[in-house]
């Protein structure tokens, strides 16, 4: 995140992975802390102390239940993460105005996959009773929901009154004309099924389109994909085709050192020799 000038790399620039980088350290500070006040190892804060009087779990209707166990603390963990995070945007110009929106728009990531726990009682498991609380979600589920929303991210442009609006029309935010309403409702059916409108505050904001990552670019420090490794039996992130760009990647024979031969000795030390190892890579054209 950081460049050679050791500038921090998010704080110069309006992309959509700026506001994914924002978005998932936002998400994930208030993911850990609900979940640490649970477990008893932060002093300032203990299980969820909210009522949820009212609200009854879809895994435990038809059966008598109970709010109980430890919910993990998400209102402390979302304020934590507005003072630890949010304090840092003050001047109020469109960076910081998104900043501050991706921000919780990650927050709201978590809290919208929050989860119910419950746990039978009864004789023989006959699950009399269930006992229920919230917990936090697995946050490769909260990665998955923020990379939705990095590829549907909302480009926006700052009004004269300081505040973000969006630059170009969100598919299902405006009523259609009735001319083509009518002509939808032909085409669907009676039924006329319209798309949900978008929520605009989980969505991910940006200011500025992305460059070309895959060039060297200095102007904005931006190393390119040249001469990186790459793996060419993999279909991920890491993998050449995706890695280099369409340019094709050479295998080259590489030659490192690395520790080998580790010993323990009594006490208290570890001896290692240097051995040179050769092996084949490739790497990005």
């Amino acid at each position: 995140m950081e460049g050679q000038q050791r500038t921090d790399y998010r704080s110069v620039v309006g992309y959509r992975e700026t506001a994914f980088a924002y978005a998932i350290s936002a998400a994930g500070v208030a993911h850990n802390v609900a979940r640490a006040c649970s477990m008893g190892r932060l002093l300032s804060c203990g299980c969820d102390p909210s009522n949820y009087k009212g609200k009854t779990p879809a895994n435990a209707r038809g059966v008598q239940w109970k709010w109980g166990g430890c919910s993990h603390n998400l209102d402390y963990g979302m304020e934590f993460s507005r003072q630890f995070l949010d304090t840092r945007e003050k001047t109020g110009d469109i960076q910081s105005t998104v900043n501050l929106h991706n921000n919780q728009a990650g927050r709201l990531a978590v809290a919208s996959n929050m989860q119910v726990r419950c746990k039978c009682h009864g004789m023989s498991g006959s699950c009399e009773l269930k006992t229920c609380w919230r917990v936090t979600p697995d946050f490769r589920m909260v990665g998955k929901t923020l990379k939705d929303r990095y590829r549907n991210a909302v480009l926006v442009a700052q009004s004269n009154l300081g505040s973000v609006t969006p630059s170009v029309r969100i598919r299902g935010s405006r009523r259609r004309r009735p001319d083509r309403q009518r002509q939808r409702k032909h085409r669907d059916g009676a039924s006329g099924r319209r798309r949900k409108p978008r929520d605009l505050a989980k969505q991910l904001f940006y200011y500025q389109k992305s460059p070309n990552f895959c060039e060297r670019d200095t102007a904005v420090d931006i190393a390119g994909t040249a001469g990186r490794r790459c793996n060419k039996t993999s279909a991920g992130g890491d993998g050449c085709a995706s890695l280099c760009c369409g340019r094709g990647y050479n295998v080259v024979r590489q030659r490192r050192t690395e520790r080998c031969k580790c010993k323990f000795h009594w006490c208290c030390f570890v001896e290692c020799q240097n051995c040179t190892v050769e092996e084949w890579i490739t790497v990005c054209k």
